[in-house]
């Protein structure tokens, strides 16, 4: 049964397509990455790679789309939605002139470019997809009252080992800490903020939370100064890349969800603001 079938809404289906397209290429470049898998079944995997790469291709066009219609009233989002959408199609170009290369994989030096490639637009196209799932939550957002630390805590969780790949963010919140929101488009303006208070990963980010004048919650996330005291909670966050138009989607999705939202890439701080404070 197809996703029209189901009932679901052309956006679904477009962003269902997209993760299906971007799982098969992380299979891909695993297979790239291990040493034992010969350059015979690499070639062929390859060959199958071209023509999915295609269908990725009009699954963000066809995500692009939707969004559109989505946003039928707000020319602000459709603005954005079309620089993420030019953005993910030049990605996509880059992979499948990568791909186009029908040398030898015998040849080490090829094989390591191919997956270098691959892995570097691989990355840039989830991390697209990663702002587009924040799009999506703004296209109907529900604001309801929440606890900012459990939020968080059941997206990203806590105290986890060190990995790679991922920026820190020391919680310097109360629990409960109340505000109303929409979940999903405030975890999202959480991990979009998180390289730019943790500066690309460079110093661990800080998130405190303090009542605005209005009576809602005002959250900050900062660079941490030296010799901070240490949190009890401290969230792993996926490190993402820069994607153009991140900010002004940011923007307006907090527009949308009813959150106050101030960027200061230079100084490494995001604020953000509920409208009112929790019943």
């Amino acid at each position: 049964m197809t996703g029209s079938e189901r009932g679901e809404t052309p956006l679904a289906i477009a962003r269902g397509e997209v993760r299906e397209g971007l799982a098969a290429l992380e299979g891909f470049s695993d297979l790239l990455g291990s040493r034992r898998i010969g350059p015979r079944a690499l070639a062929q995997a390859r060959g199958e790679m071209v023509p999915a790469c295609e269908a990725l291709r009009a699954s963000f066009s066809a995500l692009e789309q939707a969004f559109v219609a989505a946003f039928a009233s707000d020319a602000e989002a459709q603005d954005q939605v079309r620089t993420l959408g030019a953005h993910a199609g030049a990605c996509v170009a880059a992979l499948s002139s990568a791909l186009s290369d029908g040398g030898s994989l015998s040849d080490a030096r090829r094989r390591l470019a191919l997956e270098a490639a691959v892995r570097k637009h691989g990355a840039e196209l989830r991390d697209a997809f990663a702002v587009a799932e924040l799009l999506a939550a703004a296209v109907a957002p529900t604001p309801t009252e929440l606890d900012l630390v459990d939020v968080l805590e059941q997206r990203f969780g806590a105290n986890r080992s060190a990995e790679e790949g991922v920026v820190r963010i020391a919680v310097d919140a109360p629990r409960p800490s109340w505000l109303v929101a929409d979940r999903h488009v405030l975890g999202g303006l959480v991990e979009l903020a998180a390289p730019i208070a943790s500066r690309r990963g460079t110093v661990t980010a800080r998130l405190g939370v303090a009542r605005s004048s209005g009576g809602g919650l005002l959250v900050r996330l900062s660079p941490s100064p030296r010799n901070a005291a240490a949190t009890r909670i401290v969230l792993s966050v996926t490190a993402r890349g820069e994607v153009p138009g991140s900010l002004g989607i940011a923007r307006v999705a907090a527009r949308r969800a009813k959150l106050g939202l101030t960027i200061d890439v230079a100084a490494g701080i995001v604020s953000m603001e509920s409208e009112r404070e929790a019943p």
